[in-house]
């Protein structure tokens, strides 16, 4: 296996990332609009090695998830913001920020509640900080089997009271 030089660095500087001030400069527009825009933060497939390393990126995602939640509050327009973890692929969790558009008012329209996480999943690595992130206030649900296929077998995470609720919203 090749040794990857620059790791420190390259942590360091991923602790450091902050998404916050661009993101709600531009949800603070009215007159702009998002259709699951959102923001990854492992672009060079780290997380993909271990657990370890998965974990390293998704601690800084919920950072960022954290900042911008103490910031939206000002911002008095419908928006959803969550997260996408997809546990086999660590380049592609990310940060979603939806607001109603010309393509979609809601933007996962199978969620339902009660889609949580199971015990079918103990054993996975992932479950045992999906679980602290419930201990910390969010809900995390398991995507529905029939949903958008880059999302099937992942989780999405969300904070009730922050921004628009994902569940609840009647056909």
């Amino acid at each position: 296996m090749k040794k990857r030089r620059g790791l420190k660095r390259y942590y360091r500087k991923l602790s450091k990332l902050n998404v916050c001030d661009e993101w709600l400069g531009a949800l603070s527009e009215d007159d702009t609009w998002f259709n699951l825009a959102h923001e990854h933060f492992d672009w060079s497939g780290y997380g993909n090695i271990s657990w370890k390393e998965h974990s390293e990126h998704l601690n800084v995602l919920f950072d960022n998830f954290s900042a911008i939640e103490q910031r939206m509050k000002g911002i008095n327009r419908p928006i959803h913001l969550f997260a996408v973890i997809h546990v086999n692929d660590s380049e592609q969790d990310a940060l979603y920020f939806h607001t109603p558009n010309p393509y979609s008012d809601y933007p996962i329209d199978a969620l339902k509640e009660g889609c949580t996480i199971g015990v079918e999943n103990m054993n996975m690595p992932v479950y045992g900080f999906l679980k602290e992130l419930e201990k910390r206030g969010y809900t995390v649900l398991t995507s529905p089997k029939d949903t958008n296929s880059c999302w099937m077998g992942s989780y999405i995470v969300y904070k009730e009271g922050v921004g628009e609720s994902l569940i609840g919203k009647s056909d």
